[in-house]
């Protein structure tokens, strides 16, 4: 068969709901008088932080081994000056159960120049393909990849004679914590400075992860297929395969933590305006995967 290209080009963004300015709290600000009224906040933290260096990674980790005592730790972070912590931590109880919907978590990774197709054909990526796309298929996320997206781009890839297609793939599960052994830390912290009036970039547990750029919105998307050398091949599944390889620039953004004068850390928000978002320079797809399908060009067979 002849060879095709598929050009695959983003259209108008829709807002949709993102993380703003969200992160797992650093257990190391917690003031020391909140040692038992946190203290399930302290173990998830604390472990979420000494398994896990980055901080997608950390807060994947918190949402998914969320804390008891959320509300009583916040009231007492409130009351010993770390009122920015104690806004952080309770905004996550909505931005939390959102980001494992939205999938947020399993499509944050780094992405393929839309031109490399050897990339997008690489096994690793594949696997971060596929792990998003199985997410998103299972929370009904329809505006974003989809597993039968993943099911073109590994034929196409195939169809290439890329042997990192030939496989199996699995879905991973959310970071997780041991707790066996596990012996509080002891907190030194008094509360002011950062604790009460920082941004979630100060306060976040983990390494901030910087990517590449950013779109953090759901797409609507068009696809204009131009022949190389004249033979048709299914519209149907070249546009599929473009859309998985074009979850591209859109996932694993890189963006900043929302400022306030207060610095106080923001809970998750609907957004019309279709603007990147995220975590204090974390890495944030189009919040949950729901991806900006921008510029992928896939030579397909």
């Amino acid at each position: 068969m002849s060879a095709k290209t598929l050009f695959f080009a983003a259209a108008a963004a829709v807002g949709v709901a993102v993380v703003n300015g969200q992160a797992a709290p650093n257990w190391q600000y917690i003031p020391s008088a909140c040692q038992d009224s946190c203290s399930s906040t302290i173990e998830s933290a604390y472990l979420c932080e000494t398994t896990y260096s980055d901080s997608t990674e950390v807060y994947g980790c918190f949402c998914n081994n969320y804390p008891t005592d959320v509300d009583s730790c916040s009231s007492c972070l409130s009351s010993n000056d770390a009122s920015a912590l104690a806004s952080l931590l309770t905004s996550t109880q909505t931005a939390c159960p959102t980001a494992i919907q939205e999938c947020f978590f399993q499509c944050s990774f780094d992405t393929c120049a839309s031109s490399d197709i050897s990339c997008q054909c690489d096994a690793t990526y594949l696997a971060n393909i596929y792990n998003c796309a199985s997410c998103n298929t299972a929370n009904g996320n329809t505006a974003a990849t989809q597993v039968s997206d993943f099911e073109a781009l590994q034929e196409s890839c195939q169809n290439q004679n890329y042997t990192g297609a030939d496989q199996s793939f699995t879905t991973e599960a959310l970071p997780a914590i041991t707790t066996d052994g596990y012996s509080a830390p002891t907190l030194t912290a008094t509360g002011g400075g950062a604790a009460a009036t920082g941004e979630a970039s100060d306060l976040a547990g983990g390494e901030a992860s910087v990517a590449s750029d950013a779109s953090g919105t759901t797409a609507a998307t068009s696809a204009a297929v131009t022949s190389a050398a004249g033979a048709a091949s299914g519209s149907s599944t070249t546009s599929k395969a473009a859309s998985a390889a074009a979850t591209g620039s859109a996932s694993k953004a890189s963006t900043t933590a929302s400022k306030s004068a207060s610095g106080s850390a923001s809970a998750a928000s609907a957004s019309s305006s279709g603007s990147s978002s995220g975590a204090l320079n974390v890495a944030a797809p189009a919040f949950g995967g729901v991806a900006a399908l921008v510029g992928a060009v896939v030579a397909l067979f």
